[in-house]
């Protein structure tokens, strides 16, 4: 800096001090650099220099979601397609992304973006990637390996390469509802939950797949608590999804079957003429049936499924 204070970095000092820190092993501060001086190169019209060192960085750092994003969002900056295709095909390939249904979902512009947001993260035998009751928004995909969803030291399932969990952490910022620990030496790809919340306001694509998702584990989630309490489980099909606006009465009626929270809160009035009190229902609740009466403390998105077998 001059002492105006106004002069903008050299972006060979950045480069060295990002190799630096590559050597150190400090990987989101040598990213950091690498995409400052990629920056400062493009700032300067010196696109091809931008390139050069993101293809620097790939082979420091290695070829790390974030800087297959940054390679290719800069050849398509440059002008040079069949360079940006070829590297989009190269991380395509290596995610396995055609197996993988989040990110078969997915159009190209779209995966690119969740390139950027997203980061590796290997996972040892016996580690707890979750712990239940904890807190955590976000979301990881199934690379490789096995891992094992248990709930109060019950085995409630496994998961297997392609499978998304964290998604009930996602949607309703609460408490995690279950234990996930690697069976084997496993590999995830982790997807902070602020990064996705914008990808997913902004690309169709990934909000539906995770809107759906996030539907069907809402939906499992009711089996599992009824199974304590009723013979008859809700069934995984989605009869109907009612919204209703802030402030609107939701009716309780038996026969429209197990209706189930998904978005929003509903305030439930409880009056025995003896004692009067409410409760709040959150994502993952089943509204009571025929007890109070029910209003949308928010605007709310309830799913109704068929309660029946």
């Amino acid at each position: 800096m001059n002492k105006h204070g106004n002069q903008r970095p050299d972006p060979r000092e950045v480069l060295a001090r990002a190799e630096k820190a590559a050597a150190g092993r400090t990987i989101d501060e040598a990213l950091r650099l690498f995409q400052e001086c990629t920056g400062e190169y493009l700032h300067r019209g010196m696109p091809f220099k931008a390139i050069a060192v993101a293809k620097r960085a790939r082979s420091v750092l290695g070829p790390i979601p974030k800087v297959r994003s940054l390679i290719i969002r800069l050849y398509q900056s440059s002008g040079l397609h069949g360079d940006a295709r070829q590297e989009y095909l190269l991380a395509a390939s290596s995610l396995r992304k055609e197996e993988v249904p989040l990110f078969r979902a997915l159009d190209e512009d779209a995966f690119i973006e969740l390139l950027s947001a997203m980061e590796i993260l290997p996972a040892a035998k016996g580690t707890a990637v979750m712990k239940q009751d904890q807190k955590g928004e976000d979301v990881f995909v199934v690379l490789t390996g096995a891992l094992e969803v248990v709930r109060d030291s019950v085995r409630l399932s496994t998961m297997e390469p392609g499978d998304l969990f964290g998604e009930l952490g996602f949607f309703c910022q609460g408490r995690r509802s279950a234990t996930v620990k690697a069976l084997e030496k496993s590999t995830l790809a982790w997807i902070p939950s602020g990064p996705l919340q914008e990808l997913k306001s902004r690309h169709p694509c990934l909000r539906h797949y995770l809107e759906g998702v996030y539907g069907e584990r809402i939906l499992k989630k009711a089996r599992e608590d009824l199974g304590n309490l009723s013979p008859t489980p809700a069934r995984p099909d989605i009869v109907a999804t009612l919204r209703y606006p802030r402030g609107h009465e939701i009716p309780m009626d038996s026969h429209l079957g197990i209706a189930v929270v998904k978005h929003g809160i509903v305030e439930i009035d409880y009056d025995d003429m003896t004692l009067r009190r409410k409760e709040y229902l959150r994502p993952g609740s089943i509204l009571p049936v025929g007890k109070g009466r029910a209003r949308a403390n928010t605007n709310v998105v309830i799913l109704l499924t068929s309660a029946g077998r």
